[in-house]
């Protein structure tokens, strides 16, 4: 039998506590999914099950509830939402799933933290596991405020360390390593625009930027990429023939080596939008969130 856990922010009390009305909850169906709500609408659904070759964002949704993200369509089943993983950790693959590999799974061990009110935040641990050995631990933040202009913010933290041996994170051929969106297949065939100014799917993909956005069919979303983040400005992934994908990629040029013991963070903030990538509103959305 599913459990259900309610999680709600305590009532405003004093003056400059967000509103009743401004609040989020979170649903916790135990051992399945933790969702995020404003009001009656589901903004995102953190999906962490047992069964799950790992844990991610899906839906993802704009700010009235409609999806920009697709899991685990027929082309690439080890497409989830809105994920981080990565294909060559010591030759170990966590991105894909069925594909002729060495497989491993990012295997969530437990919440550290739940808890709604003016900001939803969720904190995991989780393990990424391959034939029986630990490589590496991540501890998992994801912070969602109020939704704004009909789009969704989140703040997404990972957090890597390597407790027991050294760990070479790279991409090798899949560039596209790092933190990933599956666009709706709506939005197949849509447009991007990076913090650069550029336009063009050729040029934005492997380009470093502050943010990218990939829009389309009436919505879009944008990556921003955090200047603490290790090789700020990163690339970005882009495509949007066969599907729509994007990614902020920081292997997609050289990887990382982590000593034993040794650890990386990356934070990155995601933006559902309405309508079309605006470059003024997401640089002064950068210079704000970039300073917090």
């Amino acid at each position: 039998m599913q459990t259900r856990r309610l999680f709600l922010g305590s009532a405003a009390a004093v003056a400059g506590q967000a509103a009743p009305s401004r609040r989020l909850q979170l649903i916790d169906v135990k051992g399945e999914k933790v969702s995020v709500l404003f009001g009656e609408v589901t903004l995102l659904e953190y999906r962490y099950g047992a069964a799950r070759p790992k844990s991610y964002i899906h839906p993802l949704c704009l700010a009235d509830g409609t999806p920009v993200t697709s899991d685990g369509p027929g082309d690439h089943v080890h497409h989830r939402g809105l994920m981080v993983a990565w294909s060559e950790v010591n030759g170990i693959d966590f991105w894909g799933e069925v594909n002729p590999a060495r497989h491993g799974a990012i295997v969530h061990q437990r919440f550290e933290r739940l808890k709604g009110g003016p900001v939803a935040e969720i904190v995991s641990l989780n393990h990424w596991i391959a034939e029986g050995q630990l490589l590496l631990v991540e501890r998992r933040t994801v912070r969602v405020p109020p939704p704004e202009d009909g789009g969704v913010w989140l703040d997404w933290t990972t957090e890597l360390s390597a407790p027991n041996i050294a760990v070479k994170l790279a991409a090798g051929q899949h560039v596209y390593n790092g933190l990933g969106v599956r666009v709706v297949q709506a939005m197949d065939g849509s447009e991007v625009l990076n913090s650069n100014g550029t336009r063009t799917i050729e040029k934005a993909n492997g380009e470093s930027a502050k943010w990218c956005a990939y829009s389309g069919a009436g919505m879009g979303v944008a990556f921003f990429d955090h200047p603490a983040n290790p090789r700020h400005p990163n690339a970005f992934f882009v495509m949007n023939k066969a599907f729509g994908y994007m990614s902020a990629a920081p292997t997609f040029r050289e990887p990382f080596d982590l000593p034993v013991k040794g650890s990386i963070r990356f934070r990155w903030g995601v933006l559902t939008f309405r309508g079309v990538a605006d470059r003024s509103a997401f640089d002064e959305r950068f210079r704000i969130w970039s300073k917090a």
